[in-house]
C-alpha cells in the first residue's frame, strides 16, 4: 500500500511539472499575463516574445530556461515583465547565441536576473527604459570548466543590484570573472548601473566587475554607481588585458580597482574632450597603462588630467589686447581732444570673442564677453598718460569659467619726427589681472560623479609697441611685444600649477582711409593686419593629486595672422556737442572672431 501511495505522489508531481511548464520550439508570444508557467526553449533557434504589457511570473527560479538550446532570442517590449521570485528570471546556461533584448523589466527577487553560465557568443541589450534588477549579482558571466568566450552586454537603461551588502557578501550588478574571455560591457549615454555594497574587497563589492583570461572591455558613456558610498569600488578590473574606456560625460561613483594585469597589463582609456579635466581614485597592486584618446596629458598616480583652460591660450590673449589698444589710439588720435591737447580723452567699449577649437591641437573652443575702458591723458605735446581697464567673463570649453578684471597703464610718446614723411611713436603699459577661475571636473570621489573647483590667482602683463609713421600712401609699420607672468598657484582640489613665462612679438601693417568729412561728419576706416608668433614660452609644469606632468602647446597654435577692421563715425549736432560710434571686426588663423563697438556723446563745456 505505501509504494502504492508513493507511486501515485510521484506521478502527481510529474503532471503538476508538466502542467507548470511550456516546452517552446519555433516562435513564441505571450501577450497576457502567465502566471507559474515555466518557458522551456526545447530546441535550437526557439525565440520568445512578451509584449502587450504583459508579465510571466513564477514563484520559484527560472521563468524563461533556455535550457541549454542554441541560438535562442528573447525580447521583453515596453511595459511587460519577466520576474522570478527566487533565482535565475533567465536561465541562459550551456548554451550559445542567445540573444536578449529587453525594454521592459526581467527582475529576480534573489539572486541573477540573467544567469550566463558556460555560456559562449551571447548577447544582452537593455535598450532605453529597459530594467534588469535582481537583489544580488543581477547579470553573472562565468564558467565551470574552460573559458566562456564572447559575451557582449549592451545598456542604456538600467541594470541594478538592490541589496545594501556588506562583509564578504558578494553584491554586483554585473560579474565576470577570469574564466571568462572577450567579455564587452557597454554602457551608453542614459545607462545606469548600479548596486549598494560595502564590502572591503573589489570583487564583492563592484558594481561592475570585469575580469579576463586574456582580454574583455568595458566602455562607460552613462553611470556607474556604487550608492554605498565613493569609499566604496564602482569598477574591479582584474586577470588580463581588461581595457576600460570612460568616455563623453559619463560618472562613474565609488573607486576603481586594477588587479592583476600580470600577463597582459590593462589599459584605461580616457575619452571625456578636449581640455576636459578629470580625477579618478584608483587603487590595486595591478599593472595597467593610461591613454587619453583626445590627446590631454593625463597622469598616473590613480588617473588624472588638469585640462589646459585658458592657459593655453594667454599668447593670443595678448595679442588681441594689443591690436585692441592699437585702435584705440588710432580713434584718440583723430579726436579734437587730441589736436587741441587742453584735456583728457576716453572712451567705453564693450567686445564679443568667439574661438573655435580643434582637437588635433588641443585648440579650445572659447567665447569671452567683456567691457572695458581706455582713457588718454595728455601731459605734453608728444606724451599721454594711458589707463586701459576690462572686465571679462571667459567660457571654455569643457565647463570652465575664467572671471578677469584687467588694469594696465603706462605711457604712449607720438609724432617722433624723423623726417617730412616719416616719424615714429612709442607705446608701452604694464599692469595686473586678477583672475577668478571655476571648472567642472569629472572624479569618482564625489556622489555626483562631477566635482565644481575653484582657483583665485594673478597674473602680470606688459605691453609695447614702436610704429613708423609713413606720411604718403604707403601703411604704417609697427613693431609690438607682449610679455605674461602667472606665478605659481593652487586650485581649491586636487590641480597646482608652476609659474608660466609667455613671450610674443608681431609685425604689423595698419593705415586709416577718410571716407566723409564735412562740417558736421565724419566717416573713416581703419585697419590693422597683424602676423603674430610666440617668441618662447616655457613647458606648463603641473601637479594632479601630487603627480607631475607638463604641457607644451602645439607648434600650430603658436603663430596667428590677425586682421582688424574698423568703421568710425563722429556726428557734430552743434558746435559743442558731438556724437560718435565705432565698430571694429577681427578675424585670425586661429579661427578666432571678434566684434567691439562703442557709443560716446561728448559735450565741451
Amino acid at each position: 500500500m505505501r509504494v502504492f501511495r508513493f507511486v501515485i505522489i510521484i506521478i502527481h508531481l510529474m503532471l503538476l511539472s508538466r502542467v507548470n511548464a511550456a516546452n517552446i520550439t519555433g516562435s513564441n508570444t505571450i501577450n497576457s499575463d502567465t502566471n507559474n508557467v515555466q518557458q522551456v526553449y526545447n530546441a535550437d533557434d526557439t525565440s520568445l516574445t512578451i509584449t502587450d504589457s504583459a508579465t510571466l511570473s513564477r514563484t520559484g527560479a527560472a521563468p524563461v530556461n533556455i535550457n541549454g538550446k542554441d541560438n535562442g532570442t528573447l525580447t521583453i517590449n515596453s511595459g511587460s515583465t519577466v520576474t522570478s521570485t527566487a533565482s535565475n528570471a533567465v536561465q541562459g546556461k550551456d548554451q550559445s547565441g542567445l540573444t536578449i533584448t529587453n525594454s521592459g523589466t526581467i527582475n529576480a527577487d534573489g539572486s541573477k536576473a540573467i544567469n550566463l553560465l558556460n555560456a559562449q557568443g551571447s548577447t544582452i541589450t537593455n535598450k532605453s527604459g529597459g530594467v534588469i534588477k535582481s537583489n544580488t549579482n543581477t547579470i553573472t558571466v562565468t564558467e565551470n570548466s574552460g573559458v566562456a568566450n564572447n559575451v557582449t552586454i549592451n545598456n542604456s537603461g538600467q541594470i541594478s543590484a538592490g541589496a545594501a551588502s556588506s562583509g564578504a557578501t558578494s553584491n554586483n550588478a554585473i560579474r565576470s570573472e577570469d574564466d571568462t574571455d572577450n567579455v564587452t560591457v557597454v554602457n551608453n549615454v542614459g545607462g545606469h548601473i548600479h548596486n549598494n555594497n560595502t564590502s572591503s574587497t573589489a570583487l564583492n563589492a563592484s558594481t561592475v566587475f570585469i575580469a579576463a583570461n586574456s582580454s574583455a572591455t568595458l566602455t562607460n558613456s552613462g553611470t556607474i554607481e556604487n550608492k554605498g558610498g565613493v569609499e566604496n569600488y564602482s569598477i574591479g578590473i582584474a586577470g588580463n588585458g581588461v581595457t576600460m574606456t570612460l568616455k563623453d560625460d559619463g560618472k562613474v561613483i565609488g573607486k576603481i580597482s586594477v588587479a592583476g594585469g600580470s600577463t597582459t597589463a590593462h589599459t584605461i582609456k580616457l575619452q571625456h574632450g578636449v581640455g576636459q579635466g578629470y580625477f579618478y581614485d584608483i587603487d590595486g597592486s595591478g599593472s595597467y597603462t593610461l591613454q587619453d584618446l583626445d590627446g590631454n596629458p593625463v597622469v598616473k598616480g590613480s588617473a588624472g588630467s588638469i585640462g589646459q583652460g585658458g592657459n593655453e591660450m594667454i599668447d593670443e590673449e595678448l595679442g588681441y589686447k594689443s591690436i585692441a589698444l592699437r585702435n584705440s589710439l588710432t580713434r584718440f588720435k583723430k579726436s579734437d581732444e587730441y589736436k587741441e591737447r587742453d584735456k583728457g580723452w576716453g572712451e567705453i567699449t564693450t567686445s564679443f570673442l568667439k574661438r573655435d577649437g580643434e582637437n588635433s591641437t588641443l585648440k579650445l573652443n572659447a567665447e569671452k564677453i567683456g567691457i572695458g575702458a581706455n582713457i588718454f591723458e595728455p601731459i605734453s605735446n608728444s606724451k599721454n598718460l594711458v589707463f586701459s581697464f576690462e572686465t571679462s567673463l571667459q567660457n571654455i570649453s569643457q565647463n570652465h569659467d575664467v572671471d578677469k578684471f584687467s588694469f594696465l597703464t603706462g605711457m604712449h610718446f607720438d609724432e617722433i619726427k624723423i623726417s617730412k614723411n616719416l616719424s615714429t611713436e612709442l607705446f608701452f603699459l604694464g599692469g595686473a589681472s586678477f583672475n577668478k577661475s571655476t571648472r567642472n571636473i569629472l572624479t569618482n570621489t564625489t556622489s555626483t560623479g562631477e566635482l565644481d573647483i575653484t582657483d583665485d590667482y594673478l597674473s602680470y602683463e606688459f605691453l609695447i609697441g614702436k610704429k613708423i609713421n609713413l606720411n604718403n600712401l604707403l601703411p604704417d609699420l609697427s613693431f609690438n611685444f607682449g610679455y605674461s607672468h602667472t606665478p605659481s598657484h593652487k586650485e581649491s582640489k586636487y590641480y597646482e600649477w608652476e609659474d608660466k613665462d609667455v613671450y610674443n612679438g608681431s609685425v604689423a601693417l595698419s593705415n586709416e582711409h577718410q571716407i566723409l568729412k564735412n562740417d558736421k561728419k565724419i566717416l573713416y576706416l581703419s585697419w590693422i593686419a597683424d602676423a603674430r608668433t610666440i617668441l618662447d614660452d616655457n613647458v606648463q609644469i603641473f601637479y594632479v593629486n601630487g603627480t607631475k606632468g607638463s604641457y607644451t602647446q602645439n607648434n600650430d597654435l603658436k603663430t596667428e595672422f590677425s586682421l582688424s577692421a574698423g568703421l568710425n563715425y563722429d556726428y557734430n549736432f552743434s558746435q559743442n556737442n558731438k556724437f560718435s560710434v565705432s565698430l571694429d571686426g577681427l578675424h585670425t588663423t586661429q579661427d578666432a572672431n571678434s566684434v567691439q563697438a562703442n557709443l560716446k556723446y561728448s559735450h565741451k563745456f
